[in-house]
């Protein structure tokens, strides 16, 4: 899901609260945005934040007392994923997940 307020808050720092999707800055004053670019933020915010929660469910994979045969696949998904993170789309085509194959 995405943050619109979140993202006219990072992309207008003269914003300082938001009523619905109507920006204002601190003297009450309405700020208008650029909705687009708002939009592409805010799911490019919710591309990273969806990477860094896939991430962290397969954090558990990659320990070395785990003892999983397949752990170098679970290595590269979250190679894939940090990949999201630092450079975030618009509408990702995230892996799929590898499932465990234990020794």
């Amino acid at each position: 899901m995405i943050n619109i307020p979140r993202a006219i808050f990072e992309l207008y720092p003269q914003v300082t609260s938001t009523i619905g999707d109507i920006a204002y800055d601190a003297n009450g004053n309405e700020v208008s945005y650029d909705l687009a670019a708002v939009t592409t933020r805010a799911e490019k915010d919710a591309c990273q934040d969806k990477a860094k929660e896939f991430i962290a469910t397969t954090d558990w994979a990659v320990l070395p007392d785990v003892g999983l045969k397949n752990v170098n696949e679970y290595i590269t998904y979250r190679k894939i994923l940090r990949g999201f993170i630092i450079d975030p789309q618009v509408n990702p085509d995230y892996p799929l997940e590898p499932s465990p194959i234990w020794e």
